[in-house]
């Protein structure tokens, strides 16, 4: 339930959606109260954000325009209803492409606009308003993948500035980058969780309320905060580590159609034998399969089935990955009927790559 000041604002900015519906009707589709309040993210100091949709070919202003309804802050945002059609249909009908990556980095703007209409409230309702949450709802499989592929790509945005930082010894500007490299792997879990939220700043408060059986808060908060760096060099080799497992488990099973809570470990494994992944992939989904790009560098491309064995390697031993390929097959069918044999094929034809290796690899002897 939200607390009295939220639903304040939200009453003042339904009294405002209103107002403006009853002065300018003809020009107005629809209008809708969207942002962290509705989300169930925001506090006491969040402003409430109006979205008027406008009938096509009715003059639109680009600006912000702010109100003061009864002490609260009220911002109202103008969009043609034909730029909020095609923002919808951009998001719901994206599918990335291993040869344009690139297009990843284009959607912000446009995911942040269709996840705040997705958690909004309706205020001024009409037909079109009512078919946008319609095809929002029926291609959220693929607006969440999409949502887990951008924060896979943005942790390349952070990684290099963490890896030149750490590799320098500069452990306070690495831990400056990493709180933005961590938040992103977070922001993953969320999504494949289910809860679909934009803005980063969120992202406790969605892991918290969107709960994953086993996911460590603890080390995550570890890592976010900067408190690694008492640990040093190592610890951020452990870092990069927690990133990817994050990303790799989020892509798996949330494009598995499986809780992100079968996770089998999101430590890395104690086994004095134990096989390690390469940390310099990041893992993204595409349509061909799972695909492990390192930036500038290599691309493979794996089925899911490899996928989900070489991301199982994490300091574990081969009988404790053949044991978490077993367990994961309860919620992975094709994982199910996987032999002990099958999985030590995979492990072999995934060392030849270089994939994986006896030895935990060292994202900062790379830079």
């Amino acid at each position: 339930m939200a607390s009295p000041s939220v639903e304040e604002k939200l009453a003042a900015a339904r009294k405002l959606g209103h107002a403006l519906a009853a002065d300018d009707r003809a020009d107005i589709d629809s209008i809708y109260i969207g942002g962290s309040l509705t989300a169930g993210l925001g506090n006491a100091t969040s402003d409430a954000d109006l979205f008027v949709l406008l009938n096509p070919g009715v003059p639109l202003s680009d600006e912000v325009t702010q109100y003061n309804v009864d002490g609260h802050r009220v911002d109202v945002e103008w969009y043609s209803l034909t730029t909020v059609k095609e923002l919808v249909a951009e998001v719901s009908g994206f599918e990335l492409r291993r040869d344009d990556l690139r297009a990843l980095h284009r959607l912000p703007d446009s995911l942040d606009f269709v996840f705040r209409l997705n958690s909004s409230e309706t205020v001024v309702d009409s037909e079109s308003l009512t078919a946008l949450r319609g095809r929002i709802a029926e291609a959220l499989p693929a607006i969440r993948r999409t949502s887990v592929n951008y924060s896979a790509i943005a942790v390349n945005g952070h990684l290099e500035d963490f890896l030149g930082a750490a590799a320098e010894g500069d452990l306070d500007t690495a831990a400056f980058a990493g709180q933005n490299l961590v938040a992103y792997a977070g922001k993953a879990v969320a999504a494949a969780a289910g809860d679909l939220y934009f803005s980063n700043k969120w992202v406790y408060k969605q892991l918290a309320r969107t709960p994953v059986e086993g996911f460590p808060a603890d080390l995550f908060t570890y890592y976010q905060r900067g408190t690694w760096t008492e640990g040093g060099k190592a610890a951020a080799e452990e870092l990069v580590l927690f990133v990817q497992t994050c990303v790799a488990a989020a892509q798996l099973l949330g494009n598995a159609g499986a809780p992100i809570g079968a996770w089998p470990g999101w430590r890395p494994g104690t086994a004095e034998h134990g096989l390690w992944r390469n940390t310099g992939f990041n893992v993204l989904y595409t349509a061909e399969g799972i695909l492990l790009h390192w930036e500038l560098g290599r691309q493979l491309l794996l089925k899911r089935p490899p996928a989900f064995i070489w991301a199982l390697c994490d300091g574990r031993s081969v009988d404790e990955i053949v044991d978490a390929v077993r367990r994961l097959g309860g919620s992975v069918p094709e994982l199910k009927e996987m032999s002990r044999a099958g999985v030590e094929s995979v492990l072999t034809a995934l060392r030849d790559k270089s994939l994986i290796g006896t030895e935990p690899f060292s994202r900062l002897s790379t830079v």
